[in-house]
């Protein structure tokens, strides 16, 4: 799942990496703060993803998902 993430700052950037870590069925594999963009791997809904991303602070919104080739 690829998100834009309104991260304005370090901190916010810090803020999503701790969210999205203390989800056990989340995998980080990108943060982009500069782009404003989070890449996840999960088994998670995405409506469950977006809002740990908004529990950090940050305003988020789904821009686009795949399957995996496994």
């Amino acid at each position: 799942l690829e998100f834009d993430v309104q991260m304005s700052c370090q901190g916010c950037a810090d803020a999503v990496r701790a969210a999205l870590d203390a989800a056990p069925d989340v995998k980080l594999l990108e943060l982009r703060p500069q782009e404003q963009s989070v890449l996840v791997e999960t088994t998670a809904a995405a409506e469950r993803v977006r809002e740990l991303l908004e529990n950090s602070g940050c305003r988020a919104v789904l821009k686009g998902m795949g399957g995996s080739s496994e």
